[in-house]
């Protein structure tokens, strides 16, 4: 018994020996290479040495891709040859070998064993950027670049253009993501998530822009219309107001009060009309009347300061003119159909009261050969009647008298300085003709008595006289 006791003893401590020696085998194996079932960066590593799998890596970075995943799905790549990459040994392999416990190998062979390791790389940069700019999604006319929001203009005012958000990317921004990429080893990079692309900096919810726009439609509010008769209409409204929209000093939106001033006096230009008349005559011809003091005249200043109120304060409707001087009518013809008509060369008058005739007489108008012509060639108001009036004429310096005192019955002047008008002078018995060449007035027309007094009677302050 004792000898088969010693013989199974025998056995056993070979067996334990067989087995120390097997088990030391192994785990120096180990020391040296991977672990059966180990994965490293997804390279099966079982029983490869570090620099097996180095190897590998090597291969694998010579293979790598970058994909890059743009904002509408599409994707380019960037690829290992095109940027000079190469495995750069850092000895993490190693480290991490030196890290496996080969005298656990037993236990080992039960554990995950798939690792994920930073493996450094090298790449050039040069080609990295020529990379990068070869891109399609970087070459001009392949993007659309940001717009920020803006202000755009309607018909009538303002309102915001909304922010475009394109699709160009930031060169930098870029350039910084795929180096990230990369140097962690991956293969996919998302633009969109990553934050290359470029952004507009202003959008249309931003609350400066929307209170300036706000501010600027009611500048241009005010919606004016401005009656000059015969169908002429002028229009202030937000069209013609926005060419007004300037900035002061202090970069303020305003309108420009010389824009205001400017358009008052193209206005006054356009529409006055003393010294701009075209007169049809009683015998059919047309005269052009360009002296006088009948018609229109705007008071430019008041309109303008009124018509700066009215746009500040955005008013909606009709907008009045002031006048300096005004005339019968609103209409295009504003002496209208009441007036006093008289020839020169006729030596005649006519008198019309709302378009019929009311009197038709021939008269004597200023004396020629004595150069106290009555002058022609204008429209003039009537500046008052009187009766029972003494004219006088200019003092004589060498008596102190007047060089004529002539008593009417009716006296209405309308010049300019109230010293021409018509009368009646009962020391005449003739009228008309050719005798205004040599015995004519002094300036003033003289007309026969009764036709004198119903032109006395028909007449009031502002009628137009038109003399040609």
């Amino acid at each position: 018994m004792k000898k088969k006791k010693k013989i199974l003893l025998g056995i056993a401590g070979g067996l334990f020996v067989l087995m120390i020696g097997a088990y030391t085998a192994n785990a120096l194996h180990f020391r040296t290479h991977f672990y059966s079932g180990t994965m490293i960066n997804g390279i099966d590593s079982t029983e490869m040495t570090a620099d097996e799998v180095k190897e590998r890596l090597a291969e694998d970075t010579q293979n790598y891709v970058l994909t890059l995943v743009k904002m509408d799905g599409t994707t380019e790549t960037i690829s290992a040859s095109q940027i000079g990459l190469a495995f750069e040994d850092n000895q993490e392999v190693d480290e991490h070998l030196q890290e496996q416990n080969s005298w656990f190998w037993i236990g080992e062979m039960f554990m995950d064993k798939e690792h994920e390791l930073h493996v450094s790389v090298s790449y050039d940069e040069t080609m990295l950027e020529a990379a990068i700019d070869g891109l399609s999604c970087m070459q001009e006319g392949n993007y659309t670049p940001p717009q920020d929001a803006s202000i755009g203009e309607t018909e009538n005012g303002y309102t915001i253009v909304p922010e475009v958000k394109g699709n160009q990317l930031d060169r930098a921004v870029l350039l910084e993501a795929v180096k990230e990429a990369i140097d962690s080893g991956a293969t996919e990079l998302n633009l969109s998530d990553s934050g290359c692309y470029m952004k507009p900096s202003v959008y249309q919810d931003d609350e400066a822009l929307n209170a300036r726009v706000n501010h600027l439609n009611t500048l241009v509010a005010a919606n004016l219309t401005i009656d000059f008769g015969s169908g002429r209409i002028e229009t202030v409204n937000g069209a013609l107001l926005k060419t007004w929209v300037t900035q002061d000093e202090s970069g303020n939106d305003v309108i420009d009060p010389t824009k205001i001033t400017e358009y008052v006096s193209s206005l006054a230009d356009k529409y006055n009309t003393v010294g701009n008349h075209t007169f049809r005559t009683t015998g059919g011809s047309t005269v052009t009347l360009t002296a006088g003091d009948y018609g229109w005249v705007m008071d430019e200043a008041t309109t303008a300061q009124n018509l700066s109120d009215a746009i500040a304060a955005g008013t909606q409707g009709s907008f009045e003119v002031t006048y300096s001087s005004s005339a019968q009518s609103r209409e295009s013809n504003d002496i209208g159909n009441s007036y006093v008509e008289i020839s020169i060369d006729q030596q005649t008058m006519w008198c019309y009261v709302d378009g019929s005739l009311l009197v038709e007489t021939p008269v004597v108008t200023g004396c020629v050969n004595n150069g106290t012509e009555t002058p022609r060639g204008g429209v003039w108001k009537i500046k008052g009647k009187r009766t029972n009036y003494t004219m006088t004429g200019a003092i004589n310096p060498s008596t102190g008298e007047p060089s004529y005192r002539t008593f009417v019955n009716y006296w209405i002047p309308y010049s300019e300085d109230m010293t021409i008008g018509l009368h009646d002078l009962t020391s005449r018995t003739a009228f008309g003709g050719n005798i205004y060449i040599t015995n004519g007035s002094h300036g003033c027309v003289n007309t026969p008595l009764d036709a004198v007094r119903q032109i006395f009677e028909a007449v009031s302050y502002g009628f137009p006289v038109v003399v040609y």
